[in-house]
């Protein structure tokens, strides 16, 4: 599907208008030889157009496939063509056909309205939650050892729930990047015990506040992957994130890294929750399904769909394992580096 988005993402205007050119004459063909009652498939180049390429090229389809029907009419009608019912239904033709460009570019610019406000807010709510953040962690780290109980323990909630609205933030405002494969991304060489290391210490205090133990069980025969350190950290805490919002207390989350034989190196997190329902488990990665797994009990937050678009942005690929009661991992693979692996142990 993704890459479906990204091919459709990549043609131009040009490229749309003629394909809707083209189904018009094969359309306009049709009508030609069969003489059925086809407006709904006039429409079907005039959307694509509109929808894919804009307002503008929507317009000349509109036109174009008006002309094409009322030439058909005049070729295979037996009545005179001077008279004026042939130029009315040109007419009326041009006008539905009109309409419905109109309508759906006025569609398409209120949705863009929205996505760019929507945007325009997130991206705004960002840097006073920074500064909050900011100010949370110096306020621990003066305070270290001057707090009682309580008031650790709050000033630990705001610094987690901070932490989780960052993320969450940073995810909506990268999605359309990704989506449009406009964010860019810098593919190097890194560790992969430093990579882990890394998301885990973003987690560390919401684990602890939860009491889930969070282990990671290196492989010596892992080095390094080709990857994008950032986002890669990202998808890492995204998935523990994840995985801590559906632990119970004095639960383990298990963090792994290890090759695999197509030259992958592939990494896991597996909580010990309740798990995803079977006809789910394929749905959780698609954003527009979050609403509704949500009202089922089975949703598993929009922060899937940014990782699986981050992993796939990097050459990988995400998949979920999963059963009711039992638990659910969620693994991703990456490309393995060229570092050097630890030898194999005698046993």
């Amino acid at each position: 599907m993704q890459r479906l988005a990204g091919f459709v993402s990549r043609r131009s205007r040009h490229f749309w208008t003629a394909i809707g050119l083209l189904l018009v004459g094969i359309i306009a063909t049709v009508d030609y030889f069969t003489q059925p009652d086809i407006l709904i498939l006039y429409l079907i180049p005039i959307i694509l157009v509109d929808w894919f390429a804009g307002e503008k090229p929507g317009v000349i389809l509109a036109i174009a496939s008006a002309i094409a029907w009322f030439a058909s009419d005049v070729l295979t009608t037996t009545q005179d063509t001077t008279g004026v019912a042939l130029y009315w239904n040109l007419a009326v033709r041009s006008g539905i056909f009109l309409i419905v460009t109109y309508m759906l570019s006025g569609l398409l610019a209120s949705r863009k309205r929205h996505e760019d406000l929507m945007h325009f807010i997130i991206h705004d709510l960002r840097s006073p939650l920074t500064n909050i953040l900011t100010g949370l962690q110096t306020l621990r780290e003066m305070r270290n050892g001057n707090m009682d109980e309580s008031e650790q323990e709050m000033l630990d909630m705001a610094l987690i729930s901070s932490n989780r609205m960052l993320t969450l933030i940073n995810s909506l405002l990268d999605l359309p990047r990704l989506e449009h494969r406009k964010m860019p991304v810098d593919r190097r060489e890194v560790s992969v015990n430093e990579l882990v290391n890394d998301s885990l210490a973003v987690v560390a205090l919401w684990a602890a506040q939860n009491r889930v133990r969070v282990v990671y069980e290196a492989d010596p025969m892992v080095s390094t992957v080709v990857a994008d350190p950032d986002i890669t950290t990202r998808v890492l805490v995204n998935l523990l994130s994840n995985a801590l919002k559906y632990s119970p207390p004095d639960s383990t989350i298990t963090v792994r890294a290890y090759p695999s034989e197509d030259g992958m190196v592939i990494f896991s997190v597996t909580d010990q929750g309740p798990g995803i329902p079977p006809e789910w488990v394929e749905k959780v990665f698609d954003k527009y399904a979050q609403v509704e797994a949500r009202k089922e009990g089975a949703s598993t937050g929009l922060g899937l769909t940014f990782c699986q678009l981050a992993v796939e942005a990097q050459k990988g690929r995400i998949w979920i394992e999963s059963e009711l009661g039992k638990g659910t991992t969620v693994l991703f693979s990456l490309p393995a580096g060229k570092g050097k692996r630890a030898p194999l142990l005698e046993e």
